[in-house]
């Protein structure tokens, strides 16, 4: 009998595997360091961090759906995996998770983040053909996978010409749009696929990780708190700063006044 073990995959389970697997080999921070705020992220895990983060926030908002809705995390590719398998009424989604921070954002064929290009429109189309493909293998016939791209929290996301086969949606707008979407799939379809999917057969076998699950989330909680650590530490030097700044422009204004005054 065929295996069950994707829906025990988590969001954002293979970014948080690289940064907790990029920090153990960064060197420790030294006192001085952790003294000025400087960021614990190792240079290889900042990008797999902003990463893991956006994945858990779009993953949140998907399990919220509702009870018509399913979806499965961290879907094996070979190659890369794709953060979110959505299943619904409105049909079956490959979800990619683009965050690139407090941006603007542009899509015109491509996505373009502070006017660079990105291959996150590229990506999304190709993670979308190959989760349609293992699925249609698995249930013997075609299965549509639409590619859904979601932009986390962009300063604005401006859409110039939109992808021929992909949806860009910003997180803010991510529930809107589902609940808004026709209808196109029964909810015996919608089991029928969800079955199909949780299948460990129907997938590539998912890259080996050195960490269980409730392993995983505590070492990637560790890293957590210290980068909010670490920002919180240059959140307080900056206020310092800044407090100096005006006590030291307050003093040279009133030895203005006071230079006036006794002329």
């Amino acid at each position: 009998m065929d295996g069950r073990g994707v829906r025990d995959r988590i969001a954002a389970q293979s970014a948080m595997a690289a940064v907790v697997a990029a920090q153990s080999d960064a060197p420790a921070r030294s006192p001085w360091a952790r003294m000025l705020g400087l960021s614990p992220l190792a240079p290889g895990s900042r990008d797999e961090y902003r990463a893991a983060l956006g994945e858990l926030l779009v993953g949140d908002m998907l399990e919220n759906l509702g009870q018509r809705w399913d979806v499965l995390h961290d879907i094996p590719l070979g190659s890369s995996t794709l953060d979110h398998l959505l299943i619904g009424p409105a049909g079956v989604f490959a979800v990619r998770v683009a965050n690139h921070g407090d941006r603007d954002v542009v899509v015109d064929g491509a996505l373009l983040v502070s006017g660079e290009p990105t291959d996150d429109v590229a990506e999304a189309a190709r993670q979308a053909d190959l989760a349609g493909e293992h699925l249609s293998v698995a249930a013997g016939e075609a299965v549509r996978v639409r590619a859904l791209l979601v932009v986390v929290d962009p300063r604005r996301l401006v859409e110039r010409t939109a992808p021929t086969s992909v949806r860009v949606v910003a997180s803010a707008d991510l529930d809107r749009m589902l609940h808004r979407s026709p209808r196109v799939l029964s909810g015996d379809e919608v089991a029928r696929v969800s079955d199909l999917a949780d299948l460990e057969s129907t997938w590539p076998p998912p890259q080996p990780q050195s960490l269980d699950l409730p392993g995983l989330h505590r070492a990637f909680a560790i890293v957590r708190q210290d980068v909010r650590s670490a920002l919180l530490r240059r959140a307080l030097w900056a206020g310092g700063a800044l407090a100096v700044g005006c006590v030291g422009l307050w003093l040279v204004v009133a030895r203005a006044v006071a230079a006036v005054v006794s002329s």
